[in-house]
């Protein structure tokens, strides 16, 4: 398996040292690599749309969205929406000092996506909280989530999913055929090997397209990507 290594009113982030330190020079340096490598893997798309997920918890999966977004957004100039889908551990809207509405919200028809998508700080860097009340990726109506990342494909360059650990939450897969690929957040030095592989086979069966495999070294302040084969 290869290694890859709207507008609503923003909010003052809550935490802006965890940000200054994955938006810091030396880590867009990583990211950088991180997303020339997705280029190349996935050529001639107008918009990107990628989940990120994990085996278990802990691995780093929404750094890793932050830090690609904060690097694609403020540094390279690249429209960008982050959606929050992690209904075990919702943080996109800690992260960015805004409220809890959004991809619940909107999925359900209680507002509309210039409501749910918000602006930040960082021009070109919209955030979508996961809303108040959404619990499982399997009640999520899948005509209407495919609609809504259509809406969004034609409104950004990347789309960036940040998802459960799809060893903990399987029916993360019911959104992998909404997207262009998945990759997968492993922390290096600690996930067993074994752990990974099942995460990836039920992914395959959930027919996701993994892109790749970030190893991220989380001790370190500024994640540091290893690309090597599993």
């Amino acid at each position: 398996m290869e290694h890859v290594d709207r507008p609503g009113e923003p909010g003052p982030p809550k935490d802006e040292g965890s940000a200054r330190k994955i938006a810091s020079q030396d880590a867009f340096h990583y990211y950088r690599g991180l997303i020339g490598q997705i280029e190349i893997a996935l050529p001639r798309h107008p918009s990107r749309v990628m989940l990120f997920t994990s085996s278990v918890e802990k691995e780093g999966t929404t750094e890793v969205v932050m830090g690609l977004g904060l690097t694609l957004a403020g540094a390279m100039g690249r429209r960008t929406a982050i959606i929050d889908c992690n209904v075990r551990n919702p943080e996109i809207h800690q992260r960015f000092g805004v409220e809890d509405i959004g991809l619940d919200e909107h999925l359900k028809g209680e507002i509309g996506i210039e409501q749910a998508l918000l602006n930040t700080l960082v021009p070109n860097l919209y955030v979508m909280p996961l809303g108040a009340s959404l619990t499982s990726l399997a009640t999520v109506d899948k005509e209407r989530f495919s609609e809504f990342i259509t809406t969004l494909r034609n409104r950004f360059e990347y789309v960036l999913l940040d998802a459960p650990p799809v060893g903990l939450n399987p029916e993360t897969t019911v959104l992998c055929d909404t997207v262009d690929a998945v990759v997968m957040v492993v922390r290096h030095g600690s996930t067993r090997r074994e752990v990974v592989r099942r995460a990836k086979e039920t992914i395959e069966r959930g027919g996701g397209k993994i892109l790749g495999v970030v190893l991220n070294k989380r001790k370190f302040p500024i994640p540091e990507f290893l690309y090597r084969r599993l």
